[in-house]
């Protein structure tokens, strides 16, 4: 599957794999920095993170190691997640560049 097919990301995908593009994270500390992110935009109950976590994991988005000693799961990006986040962030990159023009006369509705 190309890095294209997967795109456009939902916004809690996105925030999910930015989060991870900065470090491995086990579910409480992505559900608490995907909040923080979002400023309280995109809420998580763990139910709904372990959904989307584990499609990320069945698409190869992400991996998962058990801690050492404890039953926590620690989250990490792969190459594949990396390139997705990255594609999705150039993509949004473009749409703004292409909406901006419409505000820089300074004209309202």
């Amino acid at each position: 599957m190309d890095v294209q097919d997967s795109l456009p990301l939902a916004p809690r995908d996105l925030l999910i794999l930015a989060v991870l593009a900065e470090g491995p994270s086990h579910g409480y500390g992505l559900i608490k920095a995907v909040e923080e992110r979002s400023q309280s935009g995109v809420l998580l109950d763990p139910a709904n993170l372990y959904r989307v976590l584990r499609r990320m994991r069945d698409l190869g988005w992400i991996a998962v190691e058990d801690e050492d000693g404890s039953r926590r799961r620690v989250h990490r990006i792969t190459d594949r997640g990396r390139a997705i986040v990255s594609a999705e962030l150039a993509r949004l990159e473009r749409l703004l560049d292409q909406a901006r023009p419409a505000l820089a006369d300074g004209r309202t509705a």
